[in-house]
Formats: structure tokens, C-alpha cells, sequence
């Protein structure tokens, strides 16, 4: 039965920025190496279904073993494969800026009863640095995936059990008389994934009893020019903004005196999953790692949104460096496509459907 998922009450986003501790990679199975076989769909192409453009439909995360991610994404969080293309994909190493070869294994995946706001795993020939190894909490940089779960300390207990390490005991917060429990892991490729719960308002979760993702967190240099670059670009709309500053913030996260910390939600006020959060440390100079999200990068790379109204993305993005790739296949089968990257350096793939 589809519920709605967790709104996050201020406490628990700002909490949400502190780093995770390490996983221990032991904790799933390693695949041996072995030779790339020719393209072929195990999966028919992505179906045909009628998005909600105002939610990305998933988030591009590069691996360095494709199934151990599966080992993690759908075996313990229960996630669907809505495709798998073993094999290279020419049209979209082409969008990519890659060769030909270089990706030879992908993976669509999504939470049962959710059609947005999914896992695309990609595995690259030879896969690069990770994108967030020894980012600092400020830093600019694609940050975390939240993953609402049910019975938060069943959850807890299983994946410490399998080999993960968390940086703390399952949290408890509370801001006006909202509930929320949170924990911090680290996953393979320097990943940070937040499980969440909110007992009072239960999301949608797989029969494992985890949900992804409702958003992914997304820190920038300046929050107001990436509202209106995306809000300009896909009409996103601002779900809830909250800005702390004094103090008890600057201690509990690190800011130097008189620095503030700005925090906006965008995406669709009726669908839940398939947000950007962004956090915008303000009086503090980051470290700009959005240079490292170029494939082959290993970790979170980009965002891929379907789009209704090709065209008229076409002529909105033109101002803001769209290129238009045409008519293209890929493991989204054919299609056109585009893309455009943010002013923060987001990079963001667009898709026809």
C-alpha cells in the first residue's frame, strides 16, 4: 500500500550533514574479475511510464564492483531492477564524454510501489577515484543518499551484523513534537548513505524495510543561484527552507562564528521520493569537488530527470548551456536526450519520455 514518506523536520536535516564512519567493504561479496560480453538486455528497456517531471528518476551511482552494489542496493534494501545491461552502452559513454568501451555494466533499480527517485549503478572498465575520499563536511560536493526504513534499530542490528559500521548509535530527534530516528553509514566507494525514520509517518518501504530515496543531499556554494538554475530549468518547487545561524549550530556543525547554514528541499510537493536537498554552508570558503563527479569517478555522479515536454526543455536550457544530444540508444532505450550542469556543477542528464 503506497504511504506518504518522511518530510524532514529541521533538527534531523541539519544532523543529516555530518559525515558517516566506514563500512567494512567485507560485508558483501566481491565478484572476480571476468571478460565483458557483447551488449545484450537481460531486462527489457526502462517501460514506458508517465513521470512526474518535477522528480529525478535516479541518481547515477559509479561502482567499482557491480555485484557487490547489487549485493547492497537489491538484496538488502529490496530494491527492484527495473533494467540490467551487461555490456557496453556506446550511446551514453558518448553523452558521458567516455570511450565507446568504458561502460560495461549498468543497473535500474527502484523501490517496489515507487517509480522515481531510483538507483542507477554503473560500472566503468577501469573506475576512477571516489568522489567524496577525505571531502570535509563543508566541502562542495554530491553528499548523501537518504534511505527512509522502517524499524529503524532492526535495520541497525542487520547491517552492523553484515559487516557495516555506523558513526553512532541509532540518533532520537525531535523538533515540535516531530520524532525522528537517524544513523549515519558509510557504503562501498566512500558512499554516505542516512537511514531515517519518523514513526508517526511511515514512508513506502520494500519488503526489507527500506525505501530510496526520498532525496539526495547536495551541498553548493551558493543555495539561491541553484534554486533558480533548477527552478528556471525544471520548474522544481521549493518542498521546505530553513536557515540556522548562532551558537548552538556553529558548535554543532563546525562553523566559524557569525557563519549560518541554509538548507532547501526542491522537487515536487506531491511526490516524495526523487528530491534535492541543498545545503549551503554560509561564511565558510568550500573546497569545489564537483570536478571529481566526471566519469569514471566512483560514488554519486549525476541525476537523470524523464521529461514530458522535450522541446520545451530544449528551449528553457538553451540559455543555461543545454546540449541537445538528440535521438540516442542507451540502457534507457532510444530516445532523445540532453544535458546541462548546474552552476554548482551538478551534472544533470535529461531524458524524453
Amino acid at each position: 500500500m503506497h504511504r506518504s514518506i518522511i518530510r524532514i523536520p529541521p533538527v534531523a536535516l541539519t544532523l543529516l550533514l555530518l559525515n558517516a564512519c566506514v563500512s567494512n567493504p567485507a560485508a558483501l561479496p566481491v565478484s572476480q574479475p571476468k571478460a565483458v560480453p557483447p551488449n545484450r538486455q537481460e531486462i527489457p528497456p526502462v517501460p514506458p511510464v508517465a513521470p512526474n517531471p518535477l522528480a529525478y528518476a535516479y541518481v547515477v551511482i559509479s561502482v567499482s564492483d557491480m555485484e557487490q552494489a547489487l549485493g547492497l542496493w537489491q538484496a538488502r534494501f529490496g530494491m527492484q531492477v527495473v533494467a540490467r545491461r551487461e555490456g557496453t552502452d556506446p550511446g551514453l559513454a558518448k553523452i558521458w564524454g567516455v570511450p565507446a568501451g568504458d561502460i560495461i555494466d549498468q543497473a535500474l533499480l527502484v523501490t517496489p510501489g515507487m517509480q522515481q527517485g531510483g538507483v542507477h549503478l554503473v560500472r566503468f572498465r577501469l573506475p576512477g577515484p571516489a568522489v567524496r575520499e577525505g571531502a570535509a563536511s563543508t566541502d562542495s560536493v554530491p553528499k548523501s543518499v537518504d534511505i527512509v526504513v522502517s524499524q529503524i534499530a532492526q535495520r541497525y542490528d542487520e547491517m552492523r551484523a553484515a559487516g557495516f559500521e555506523f558513526r553512532s548509535p541509532v540518533g532520537k530527534l525531535e523538533t515540535d513534537g516531530v520524532v525522528v530516528y537517524e544513523v549515519h553509514m558509510k557504503g562501498p566507494d566512500a558512499l554516505n548513505l542516512v537511514l531515517l525514520e519518523q514513526p508517526d509517518k511511515p514512508g513506502t518501504v520494500s519488503a526489507q524495510g527500506f525505501g530510496v530515496a526520498p532525496q539526495i543531499i547536495l551541498t553548493t556554494p551558493d543555495n539561491l543561484r541553484e534554486k533558480a538554475f533548477l527552478q528556471t530549468l525544471l520548474g522544481l518547487e521549493e518542498t521546505s527552507y530553513h536557515r540556522f545561524a548562532g551558537p548552538a549550530i556553529e558548535k554543532t556543525v563546525g562553523l566559524p562564528k557569525g557563519a549560518g547554514l541554509d538548507i532547501r528541499i526542491l522537487g515536487s510537493k506531491t511526490y516524495e521520493y526523487g528530491r534535492l536537498e541543498l545545503v549551503q554552508y554560509e561564511g565558510v570558503k568550500p573546497v569545489d569537488l564537483y570536478p571529481r563527479t566526471k566519469p569514471p569517478a566512483r560514488g554519486m555522479l549525476s541525476v537523470t530527470y524523464f521529461v514530458t515536454d522535450f522541446d520545451a526543455m530544449r528551449k528553457r536550457g538553451a540559455a543555461l548551456g543545454l546540449i541537445d544530444h538528440g535521438r540516442v540508444v542507451t540502457v534507457f532505450g532510444e530516445t532523445r536526450m540532453a544535458s546541462v550542469v548546474s552552476p554548482s556543477g551538478l551534472r544533470i542528464d535529461l531524458v524524453e519520455r
